[in-house]
């Protein structure tokens, strides 16, 4: 006081209460550049000071769908700085956002640091917070050291539409489906099951390609005697439903005689292989929904 006698004296009895690597691994997200830029740009006033690292976090209160508060806070190794605009009656503000106080910010935080604490020996250029020990890099992301990709996950297998890469339903085809080896975790959020499926694949989403009212095509097989001793003349007559046909098969027994695209006429002539004695035709189409024609009995042509 006036008399210089101590009337308190503040003694340091601080306590660590967050892990110092999640401390640093926030920091290091904060003052990520590239990771901020599809918000807020690159070089975004107040977050990036030319000569100082900073790790920098903005946000906004809302009242009635418009700004009632906005503030920004940055820190180094050397100094914390907070600005907060807003009206002190606790009207909404005309307009502005939660990076308008960059420029407070940016002004601010560069001279103390250039002008103050450089001349002080208190801060040097480049200057950031040591990472601590034990910390993992995967590609450009940091993760704790007791963080292991795999935790919390399990080896599942789910159905995937071949077509639209989502999951299937009930409404997909046979044929569009694959069953896939996936990671299945719980969302932290959500609480319910969640999948990582491999690359090209979106567990997220169901199947959009097929309907549960998309019409199947039909196909029916015909089959007559050919110009020549044991030939014969297979037809196969196609509707299309709702996806354009993509293929047709002729099989006799298990051999396939005749595999056709679709716009070619789907007749082939040829003998039956040794011990059939039926055919069938296949037909599949664009929404990989296929149909086969009934069994036609084949009998021999030679007298």
């Amino acid at each position: 006081d006036y008399s210089n006698e101590t009337l308190y004296k503040w003694t340091d009895e601080s306590k660590r209460v967050i892990d110092a690597q999640s401390a640093y691994i926030v920091s290091d997200i904060l003052s990520d550049d590239n990771a901020r830029a599809g918000l807020a740009g690159y070089r975004a006033t107040g977050m990036y000071i030319p000569g100082v690292k900073t790790a920098t976090k903005t946000g906004t209160s809302d009242k009635g769908g418009y700004a009632k508060d906005i503030w920004m806070v940055s820190y180094s190794p050397a100094l914390a700085m907070a600005v907060w605009l807003g009206n002190s009656d606790t009207t909404v503000l005309r307009n502005g956002n939660s990076l308008l106080p960059g420029s407070i910010i940016a002004k601010v935080m560069s001279y103390a640091h250039t002008d103050v604490y450089a001349q002080e020996g208190k801060w040097t250029s480049g200057d950031w917070i040591a990472q601590p020990s034990g910390i993992q890099r995967v590609g450009n992301d940091l993760y704790p050291s007791w963080w292991n990709k795999d935790q919390g996950q399990t080896n599942a297998k789910l159905k995937f539409d071949t077509l639209s890469k989502k999951k299937a339903t009930s409404c997909t085809p046979d044929g569009a489906v694959i069953e896939l080896d996936v990671k299945k975790y719980i969302d932290p959020i959500t609480k319910k099951d969640a999948y990582i499926s491999p690359d090209g694949y979106d567990a997220t989403k169901d199947d959009d390609t097929h309907k549960c009212e998309d019409t199947k095509p039909t196909i029916s097989l015909t089959v007559t005697p050919g110009a020549d001793p044991d030939t014969y003349v297979f037809t196969a007559t196609v509707s299309k439903g709702t996806f354009n046909v993509k293929t047709v098969t002729i099989q006799a027994g298990s051999t396939t005689l005749a595999t056709f695209s679709a716009g070619t006429p789907f007749t082939y002539t040829g003998k039956m292989p040794t011990g059939a004695t039926s055919a069938t035709a296949t037909v599949t189409d664009e929404g990989l929904y296929t149909a086969t024609s009934g069994a036609v009995t084949v009998v021999s042509s030679s007298p």
